[in-house]
């Protein structure tokens, strides 16, 4: 069943291309929920109370809501069927906002103080200081993040044609489906089994992280 479920469904390509837009994604949320938080934590500038309750709010909009107008946004730029329509939508996150803003209120701004002093630059307060400070909330946001990428179904279904560049969950669906006309579920479980070992060990890899980052 899993050699089978190997060769005949493809699953290394689409596991290959699962793990592409998941690194792009995470790594994409992570910077700009870097930058975001910094900057409602150290920047002073007009109306920040009310952008973050904004962003705060967007965490009650989930991603289903707005399928429609991100097809019709992704159609008029012509991304149809294309790795950016995968990836471009998600680089923003409010989760992840939150836990660094939240993280950097807790360190001390002596830090931000000397730095300052020292002439410092923001990216370099942010390099130098922030980042090795951070590294159990990075860990904690990226293994949220790439597993909540790898799990996806309804956007890739849509915005996708190409079975070549299809994701894992959309690929799992249709070999469901042949499974339940055919009635070989053990290929089913077995590409289901190959499919969740990359989340896996990604949760093994970061659980420490996550378990430190949250506490």
């Amino acid at each position: 069943n899993y050699t089978e479920a190997w060769n005949t469904s493809n699953l290394a390509g689409l596991m290959a291309n699962t793990v592409l837009v998941a690194l792009a994604i995470t790594t994409g949320k992570t910077l700009t929920s870097l930058l975001a938080g910094m900057a409602f934590v150290y920047f002073h500038f007009p109306m920040k109370g009310f952008l973050f309750l904004f962003v705060l709010l967007t965490l009650m909009m989930p991603t289903d809501i707005l399928i429609v107008a991100l097809y019709r946004l992704m159609g008029q730029l012509d991304w149809i069927n294309s790795y950016q329509a995968l990836i471009a939508p998600f680089l923003a996150s409010a989760t992840g906002t939150l836990l660094f803003r939240q993280h950097f209120t807790n360190i001390p701004t002596e830090l931000a103080d000397a730095a300052q002093i020292d002439g410092a630059s923001p990216f370099r307060f942010l390099r130098s200081v922030l980042v090795p400070l951070s590294w159990n909330v990075i860990g904690a946001l990226a293994m949220i993040q790439s597993i909540g990428v790898w799990n996806q179904y309804l956007w890739p279904l849509i915005i996708m044609n190409d079975n070549r560049r299809q994701l894992v969950q959309v690929a799992l669906k249709g070999i469901t489906n042949n499974a339940l006309d055919q009635g070989n579920w053990g290929v089913a479980l077995a590409a289901a089994v190959i499919a969740s070992i990359p989340p896996l060990i990604t949760f093994l890899l970061l659980q420490e992280s996550f378990i430190h980052g949250f506490a």
